[in-house]
């Protein structure tokens, strides 16, 4: 637990760690999208529960990629 806390406070409070983080998570959304609109929409819409669950944990990551760059922006406001 310790060294989660370490790990998250080192890219948090390092820019460049934090950019690159920023673009991995974006770059993972997208392909998230891409996989399930065109190369895995028959197994996505196969049901409804793979479609909610589906498209629900790309909302979450798009969600946690705007709050982190929310968070980037505003230490980037502050001067850091």
């Amino acid at each position: 637990m310790r060294d989660s806390i370490q790990i998250a406070r080192a890219i948090l409070h390092d820019r460049g760690t934090r950019r690159k983080w920023l673009l991995g998570t974006m770059l993972f959304a997208v392909a998230l999208v891409a996989f399930g609109t065109w190369i895995g929409d028959g197994w996505v819409n196969s049901s409804a529960e793979v479609f909610a669950c589906y498209w629900f944990g790309v909302f979450g990551t798009v969600c946690f990629l705007l709050l982190f760059a929310l968070y980037d922006l505003l230490k980037a406001m502050k001067g850091e």
